[in-house]
């Protein structure tokens, strides 16, 4: 059997209660030899500690466990962050922006054949100066108008903006329409806006329906006296003998009727004074007039006086 430590400590624990058991007779034979009796307990404690310490120094050394290994955390290196190559930058020495819309914005509504003017404000974003040889020309869409290129009208430095204009006339039939215009260099090369300046830039507008049967027509009466006589007024078709006439009350100053679409000759008599009166020319000469349907045709006043009646013009 193999001795341990606890065992070895028991067995002279059980040898220390047979000294103690011992220790009567021990006292007895120091008394025959007169010596003097030695403190039980502290001989007894004294034996003890000397076994003790004898089988700590004897027993057998025991080897420690191996250290516990540790793995050192994984340590987590961070991937190196490309670097993000800047983006090339594109230029054309040709190259526009578009600004704004100086006239006519987009949407606006116009009578059919009205004619106007679209203007643009333009800014040269390229590296080539722009010179009065550079032109605003037509592209695709709705030409409206035989108009198809234009000057620019001064010259433009890379940076600076210019207004470029067209007259355009709307179409004569009721709808929305689209124009696209862009500008040529000196040398016939085409170019406008956009990322890659090729984009053009438009006009666009809406024209009116007009299906209406009737207009109106209203102006003055500038009778010759203190007040107006009672009179007739005339509206005389062009090309044609139809009259449309109205009554026209003593002292009525100003006129508003309404007229079935077409084109008249407009006068009045006063039938008590034997004088006409009439929308005319410099020339005297009766000047003709447009009702247009759904429109108000305005100040055509009969300021010319005569005895004699008017010749119709043009």
């Amino acid at each position: 059997m193999k001795l341990t430590t606890n065992n070895i400590i028991i067995i002279f624990g059980i040898l220390a209660l047979c000294i103690l058991a011992m220790f009567p007779i021990s006292v007895l034979a120091f008394q025959r030899n007169n010596q003097p009796p030695a403190d039980p307990q502290a001989t007894v404690q004294a034996m003890v500690t000397q076994t003790v310490i004898s089988m700590t120094l004897n027993a057998p050394t025991q080897t420690p466990p191996p250290p516990t290994v540790t793995a050192d955390p994984a340590t987590n290196t961070p991937a190196p962050t490309p670097t993000s190559v800047p983006p090339t930058v594109v230029s054309y020495c040709d190259w526009a922006a578009f600004v704004k819309d100086v006239t006519v914005e987009d949407g606006t509504t116009f009578a059919p054949g009205e004619v106007f003017v679209k203007t643009w404000r333009l800014k040269n974003r390229g590296t080539c100066g722009w010179t009065t040889d550079y032109m605003l020309v037509f592209h695709s869409g709705s030409q409206m108008g035989g108009t198809t290129a234009v000057r620019l009208p001064a010259n433009v430095p890379p940076g600076q903006t210019v207004d470029v204009s067209v007259t355009l006339t709307a179409p004569s039939t009721g709808g929305s329409y689209v124009g696209y215009w862009m500008l040529r260099n000196s040398s016939g090369v085409v170019f406008g806006t956009g990322t890659r300046a090729n984009t053009p830039f438009y006009v666009d507008i809406k024209v009116r329906q007009d299906n209406l049967s009737h207009g109106t027509v209203s102006g003055s009466l500038c009778y010759p006296s203190e007040f107006n006589p009672p009179m007739t007024l005339y509206f005389g078709k062009a090309g044609t003998a139809e009259t449309i006439q109205f009554a026209i009350a003593e002292n009525q100053l100003k006129y508003n009727v309404l007229l079935p679409v077409g084109r008249y000759y407009v006068y009045a008599w006063a039938p008590g004074y034997n004088l006409e009166g009439a929308y005319t020319h410099p020339n005297g000469l009766m000047k003709s007039i447009e009702v247009k349907g759904g429109q108000a045709t305005t100040e055509i006043h009969l300021c010319d006086w005569s005895p004699d009646p008017h010749a119709r013009g043009e």
